[in-house]
């Protein structure tokens, strides 16, 4: 229950999701597994489409090139949207969806038409429409299927030329094969769908935003809800065969307004349920709205933050926030293209390519991801999948152990230091390859301290280094909240003060002075926060903090962007370093608006 589409503009609309009676992958081949696909494609128009087209398009070879591997995966969802603000809702949207995505290798594994600039790229007219038809006509939908499977062929046909050329003109040191092999599984669910409560989120809605106006000062805010579910089929020539249903859900609150000297603060929370039916209570929505609310109204009053260097601590969910999103982003090692020279393109570099078997915790620290898990501790994760955007089943993983570092998240392919995928591609990524994403990450630590202890060893630190205050973060903007015009902020920042990924901003980061007062300051950043900090944590608490997100494979999860999304969980405890550097920002700062807002009542 991981990926889902989404419409960029607006949200896409639906009402049904899937439900589902759960069975165990059987092993492709096998009596069990070939009856149960026969039985299931005698039932199911769409299955039977992809399994026909897929086996016909086994003998493309008129180009030269025969496929080694083909891969089929259709998305047969509906979704429902809707947001408000200031108590009034905007019109819902709703949608049935049918994605379909081809991808065909040729070559061999160990050098194929994938991983280069060309590998998307066909100069031929496109006649397939990237979607199949709603009805379960089997011939209409053999078509589409067919017209997809015909452009990816020619795509892949195209592009391995085109790769074959750019390689003999440059000398890589990269001697790395293209493609891992994995055995196929088979699990084809019963599904069946039911409806979400459409009117009753719009008024849920509209009550949540509503609560607002009672913070007149605040220029901007907005509530939204996004719901999308149905069924996720993968088929693989290699005798991988998905049907499972999928559904998730996610409410966005942001709220923003301008301080007296220009600076835009603001704050933002995301609620993700893989069901909507353990969605928070009323109850509980409205206190997270009102928190969102009380803090932008915080931020506004408070001081601007000074230059800083010295010890840290993360507590509550901003040590859950700042694992997802700075250990959990370079987890997943993201290979370098093949291009021509004069064509490269930038990728995001991991800083653990290549550091398989070095310490990047503490020895008391080890980080687990774990992707069959639907709850812990009686609460529900969001990270939690049966099989990878590559027909892959994905079991525990230990990342860390005893602070050394002994696996990376893969995908199917291959990256330096790992031997094969663990069912980690839960993103599209482009050029024929998917991208590693964490699922549920836990962070466990063997030796721990109370809340208020940390507090006190955060103090004597600062004693001990004659710092006159401390800095204790208790929310990261993550995933971001803020306008595209405060991410591209963030991302030149980040280039000016040493480069590397872009790090979300501290929403609530307070001076800790000797005598245990807090202030609450903004506008601080940290400069050249990445993983080689976390070497240098000196202690944890003894309680879990579970922070659920949205991934969409923006720069800080920015909340509303990508149009394909997981869910992914973190249970972290808090943490202090030893040291980190903060630092104001500085940026030219917008005015404020000529004449005030208009009043909200009588």
């Amino acid at each position: 229950m991981t990926r889902k589409q989404f419409l960029l503009i607006g949200m896409a609309g639906g009402v049904a999701l899937g439900q589902q009676k759960s069975t165990q992958p059987l092993d492709a081949g096998s009596a069990a597994a070939t009856a149960r696909l026969q039985a299931v494609i005698d039932s199911d128009p769409l299955l039977r489409a992809m399994y026909e087209e897929l086996n016909r398009a086994k003998v493309l070879r008129t180009l030269g090139q025969e496929p080694y591997y083909i891969e089929l995966t259709v998305d047969d969802a509906e979704t429902f949207g809707v947001s408000a603000t200031l108590g009034s809702a905007f019109a819902p949207n709703r949608a049935r969806l049918r994605p379909v995505r081809a991808l065909i290798r040729v070559g061999t594994p160990q050098f194929d038409n994938t991983n280069s600039i060309f590998s998307d790229y066909y100069s031929g007219s496109r006649f397939d429409s990237g979607v199949l038809p709603q009805d379960n006509d089997l011939a209409a939908l053999r078509h589409a299927l067919w017209l997809s499977l015909d452009r990816a062929y020619k795509t892949a046909s195209e592009a391995i030329g085109r790769k074959q050329a750019a390689v003999r003109g440059v000398t890589s040191n990269e001697n790395l094969a293209d493609f891992w092999p994995s055995p196929g599984k088979v699990q084809l669910d019963d599904v069946r769908a039911t409806r979400i409560d459409d009117e009753g989120w719009k008024a849920r809605v509209k009550a949540l935003s509503g609560l607002f106006l009672a913070y007149p000062e605040i220029t901007s805010s907005n509530v939204e809800y996004q719901f999308s579910g149905g069924i996720s089929y993968v088929l693989t020539s290699d005798g991988s065969a998905v049907r499972v249903a999928e559904q998730i859900a996610m409410m966005t609150v942001r709220a923003s307004r301008q301080t007296p000297d220009g600076t835009v603060v603001y704050d933002g929370l995301c609620q993700a349920s893989l069901d909507p039916a353990q969605f928070p209570d009323d109850a509980a929505l409205r206190l997270s709205v009102e928190g969102v609310a009380r803090n932008v109204s915080a931020l506004a009053g408070a001081p601007v933050g000074e230059s800083y260097t010295g010890p840290v601590l993360f507590a509550g969910a901003a040590s859950a926030q700042v694992f997802g999103e700075v250990f959990g982003s370079h987890l997943g090692v993201v290979r370098r293209l093949v291009s021509e020279p004069g064509r490269n393109m930038p990728m995001p570099a991991s800083e653990f390519d290549g550091r398989i078997g070095s310490r990047v915790l503490p020895d008391w620290m080890e980080l687990v991801d774990d992707p069959t898990l639907t709850e812990y501790k009686k609460r529900p994760l969001a990270g939690h999948y049966h099989a990878d955007l590559e027909g892959v089943f994905p079991a525990p993983l230990t990342l860390v152990e005893k602070g050394v570092l002994k696996a990376l998240l893969t995908t199917r392919q291959p990256v330096k230091g790992m031997t094969a995928s663990n069912g980690h591609a839960r993103l599209y990524s482009g050029f024929g390859v998917k991208s590693a994403r964490i699922s549920n990450l836990f962070v466990r630590a063997a030796k721990v301290e109370s809340d208020a202890q940390l507090k006190t060893r955060l103090l004597d630190m600062i004693k001990q280094q004659g710092k006159p205050y401390g800095m204790i973060v208790r929310k990261m903007d993550f995933p971001s909240a803020g306008a595209v015009e405060e991410l591209r902020r963030i991302i030149a920042r980040g280039g000016r003060s040493g480069g590397g990924r872009p790090v979300s901003t501290p929403v609530l980061a307070y001076k800790v002075f000797p005598d245990g007062r807090e202030e609450l300051v903004r506008g601080m950043n940290f400069r050249s926060l990445s993983t080689r900090a976390f070497r240098d944590i000196v202690a944890a608490g003894d309680q879990e903090h579970q922070f659920d997100f949205i991934e969409n494979g923006a720069p800080l999860a920015l909340m509303g962007a990508g149009n394909f999304i997981v869910g992914c969980s973190v249970v972290a405890p808090s943490v202090l370093f030893e040291e980190l550097e903060l630092e104001p920002g500085n940026e030219d700062r917008p005015k404020p608006p000529v004449v005030p807002p208009p009043p909200f009542g009588e």
